[in-house]
């Protein structure tokens, strides 16, 4: 990230709490000085280590610039210390590390050096826990960022008149590696620096004052700083014991996601934005202010028809505004039946089929089950922002199944995966819903990157018994299934695929044979579909949320995108039923670059009925003879199970609401009775 949108980004983890557990509990440190023939006693409160993001258990010791650190300090009242204070701290060390460096370079103030630092840093660490646990007090595993006289004065470079001010990293021997020096600008920050958060509030003699009022008391500073004449001043004085800072603008840091509910259903969008002062937020909906809408979250209830449309959010603070980008709330006015489904929240590797093929025969793709995308950062228009939740994730969950293909090696070869889910068939009318986030190297087209087209895949009527990707190596093939990349980066970014059992896939080229609307994001709908407010690359589905769905009805195929039908065509291929599939595919023998801004995720598939027939799918007697019953549901509608052993008098057992999955229950009352019957009634909507 620029420098600028990483210290946002800091800032805003820092002071939502983001940090771990043992930084909270602050270390006292006793001082004592005679100043003027008076004895003087005080002790400060400092936090046992650097500043950091994360947890206890995964934490990241996290450099910056004396300017963040100095908003930092200003919002939880506290301050740096001196380079006295550093030593002082030293002196009174549990946990005495050894420093390690890393060879200077240019890369020494990029974030991949930082974790190396912090991994270095971390393995020494943990050859001390067991005496010192964690919230011990630590030094030698970097020098500090302080505060000093010559923030302001007697610069060691003179064209450099704002300077960090650096000192410390002690060798357990006492001494420090780093002498005062301000060598370098205000917005420099290197693997070695370090931020130790002083609390303001410290005691002397029995009272409370504050650190910043003692350096600049020449009575007192002798106490906590060991400035002099050399550095600009006399008697350990600073007058002013702080870094300028000015007012951040405000940058919107996660983006609202779209959503779809039912008529009567509740949604939320979520935003979160930085800067300085901290900025308010308003909410607007199809361009205009909605009344009272002024926290981070906008909830809705109650949806109905009326509330579908856009929504985005405004954050602004006195040194500007920042508004999201725009996301939909599209309304479920007429649910089918959802008689398979899989929101990949948890784990569920165990109850899906997985093939793959690469045309080198190296495996050469990964998949990660129950993935939690929150907190993974990513690119649009040179700004960074994180993975929100699905259209469907009626929670505001961030799981789903992601699949990378052509990157896990240095060899370059075309490469595919595909899953289906096991013990399932569908004919008939049916519908496969689900959500789908397409992520590319970087920005609109791939600009500034290399290999970035990669398709995801998906289709019906498969045997789910083999991999099925566009490979000319390819034994053979099944089903009907489509392909889209994300980033608009070859000729054909919309593909259409037709199996064929005695050998190679089939891609239908040309708008008649493969029913494609269009195949370049630039030409026919897609332009209109993803318009530029919304996606990078104008007329590619990258980099967003888009709801997919794959249609089979009285023969005829459709692929519809964000509600718009992208292809359609005639169904003479003798694939009428089977399997559904999910998958990624690169056709090109090149590896994307940054390999790892290339995957996919799918999350919240379903497959829906378009009888509008509920029914039963399985029952299964338990042990105790107690049975579990599984039916499709129409989300949004009211369930209510009943039970008989006459099939006239019918007890009610249990109501529910359907959402993107079938309902279960499980009759604890079936033990030991001859005969039971059971049924379904749908309440209103």
């Amino acid at each position: 990230m620029p420098l600028n949108e990483r210290e946002n980004w800091i800032y805003t983890q820092v002071l939502s709490g983001n940090v771990p557990d043992f930084l909270r509990n602050l270390v006292p440190v006793t001082v004592s000085a005679n100043i003027s023939g008076t004895n003087h006693m005080g002790t400060y409160y400092v936090t046992p280590d650097y500043v950091a993001i994360g947890t206890d258990a995964d934490y990241f010791l996290e450099p910056m610039t004396p300017l963040l650190a100095q908003r930092i300090c200003d919002a939880i009242g506290c301050t740096l210390p001196t380079r006295k204070m550093v030593n002082q701290v030293w002196t009174n060390t549990a946990v005495k590390m050894t420093p390690q460096t890393i060879s200077p370079s240019a890369a020494m103030i990029t974030v991949p050096v930082f974790a190396d630092h912090n991994a270095m840093v971390r393995a020494q660490r943990n050859t001390f826990t067991n005496s010192f646990p964690l919230g011990s007090l630590v030094s030698g595993n970097k020098k500090d960022v302080i505060i000093s006289t010559k923030i302001y004065t007697n610069f060691a470079n003179a064209g450099i008149t704002k300077p960090v001010v650096i000192y410390g990293w002690h060798y357990p021997t006492g001494s420090p590696i780093q002498p005062l020096y301000n060598g370098h600008e205000e917005t420099y920050a290197d693997y070695s620096h370090g931020v130790r958060l002083v609390q303001n509030s410290m005691t002397l003699d029995g009272n409370s004052v504050n650190i910043t009022d003692i350096l600049t008391n020449s009575f007192l500073a002798a106490l906590l700083s060991d400035e002099s004449v050399s550095e600009g001043t006399s008697a350990g004085v600073i007058k002013i014991p702080r870094y300028t800072t000015g007012p951040v603008s405000s940058m919107i840091l996660i983006q609202p996601g779209s959503k779809r509910t039912f008529v009567g259903g509740t949604v939320s969008f979520q935003a979160k934005a930085g800067g300085d002062p901290a900025p308010g937020y308003r909410w607007l909906f199809n361009g205009g202010l909605i009344a009272g809408a002024t926290s981070s979250t906008l909830i809705i209830t109650n949806v109905q028809p009326s509330n579908a449309g856009t929504y985005s959010v405004q954050a602004t603070n006195s040194a500007g505004s920042a508004t999201s980008r725009t996301a939909w709330l599209r309304v479920t006015t007429n649910s089918q039946p959802v008689v398979f489904a899989d929101d990949f929240d948890a784990n569920t590797s165990s109850s899906w089929k997985l093939f793959w093929g690469a045309d080198n025969g190296v495996l050469d793709h990964t998949a990660d089950w129950a993935y939690d995308h929150r907190l993974d950062p990513f690119t649009f228009n040179s700004s960074s922002s994180l993975i929100p939740s699905s259209p469907n994730s009626l929670a505001n969950t961030t799981r789903g199944v992601r699949f990378t293909v052509n990157n896990n090696d240095a060899a370059a070869a075309t490469a595919g995966v595909n899953i289906y889910p096991k013990n399932q068939n569908f004919s008939g009318n049916y519908a496969l819903k689900f959500d789908l986030w397409i992520q590319y190297p970087g920005g609109a087209g791939g600009i500034n990157s290399t290999g970035s087209t990669e398709h995801a895949i998906f289709g019906l009527n498969h045997l789910g018994t083999q991999p099925n990707w566009g490979a000319p190596t390819a034994p053979s093939s099944d089903g009907l299934w489509f392909g889209v990349d994300g980033e608009g980066g070859t000729s054909r970014d919309y593909r259409a695929y037709l199996g064929n059992p005695a050998g190679t896939e089939f891609e239908l080229i040309g708008l008649a044979a493969s029913g494609l609307a269009e195949s370049n994001n630039a030409a026919g709908v897609y332009p209109t579909l993803f318009p530029a407010t919304r996606f990078e690359t104008t007329g590619a589905p990258g980099k967003n949320w888009i709801e997919v769905e794959l249609r089979q009805t009285n023969n005829f195929i459709y692929w519809i995108l964000d509600g718009t039908i992208v292809a359609q065509r005639t169904n003479i291929s003798g694939f009428t039923s089977g399997n559904i599939m999910l998958g990624f595919m690169d056709t090109f023998p090149s590896i994307a670059n940054p390999a790892g801004d290339a995957f996919v995720i799918y999350d919240n598939v379903r497959v829906e009925e378009l009888t509008n027939r509920v029914r039963f799918l399985s029952s299964s007697a338990l042990s105790n003879q107690q049975l579990t019953l599984n039916w499709s549901a129409i989300p949004g509608r009211t369930h209510a199970l009943e039970a008989s052993t006459n099939l006239i008098d019918w007890q009610p057992l249990h109501t529910a609401v359907g959402s993107n999955a079938p309902l279960s229950f499980t009759d604890l009352e079936a033990t030991n009775i001859e005969r039971r019957f059971y049924r379904v009634r749908l309440g209103t909507p």
